[in-house]
């Protein structure tokens, strides 16, 4: 999830620099990062939040995008999965 959250960063960071190549990069290494994520059987519980996020990370990168969530609340969405991945090295 930490590395999805990165993923997610640099989407947001490209659109800002009008960067769609960037943006499709990071978009299809996401989506292969939601894939992984969804193999972990600790996460079969979680196919409705995973999915949102799946949903969320497509229309960002949308040209028309529908969904209005911000910056910082997607920030704090991942920041709880990047601490843990600090904390345990």
């Amino acid at each position: 999830m930490a590395n999805l959250g990165a993923e997610v960063s640099r989407i947001l960071s490209a659109k800002d620099r009008h960067d769609e190549i960037q943006v499709r990069e990071c978009f299809e290494r996401s989506l292969n990062i939601l894939k992984e994520i969804m193999t972990i059987s600790d996460m079969k519980g979680r196919v409705t939040e995973i999915n949102s996020l799946s949903n969320l990370i497509s229309d960002i990168v949308s040209p028309n995008p529908v969904l209005h969530v911000s910056r910082k609340n997607i920030s704090s969405y991942f920041i709880p999965f990047s601490l843990r991945v600090m904390t345990s090295q």
